[in-house]
């Protein structure tokens, strides 16, 4: 019996996104003389996930996309927030916020169970 693949479809923005991502990671890597193979292995992955990589590819693990993003010196999120609009500011104050409540947890107070009958 054969398998399939149960594949969502991504809505559209999220696939532009994904190639908007592969083509600065191309690029990065070109601008660095970098072969595809070369980034492979800094990354710790197969050429060919590099190639699925740079033409935006969904089903390549987001971390891989981030690996290769931070090896590049990519700030990938930041020029989506410039993108929008938005200053630096505000992910300079997100950023400050996570790293703030990074050791904190969230907590539910415990409910008193009354077993008295």
């Amino acid at each position: 019996m054969a398998r399939t693949k149960n594949i969502t479809k991504l809505p559209l923005s999220v696939q532009e996104s994904l190639r908007e991502i592969g083509g600065l990671i191309a690029c990065a890597r070109k601008e660095k003389q970098w072969t595809q193979q070369e980034l492979a292995q800094r990354i710790g992955i197969g050429r060919m996930t590099v190639v699925r990589m740079e033409k935006g590819a969904s089903e390549v693990a987001v971390g891989w996309y981030l690996t290769a993003a931070w090896l590049l010196a990519l700030p990938i999120l930041t020029w989506q927030v410039m993108d929008e609009g938005r200053s630096d500011t505000v992910m300079s104050d997100l950023l400050i916020k996570f790293k703030k409540n990074l050791s904190s947890r969230v907590r539910h107070k415990k409910k008193i169970i009354d077993n008295d009958f």
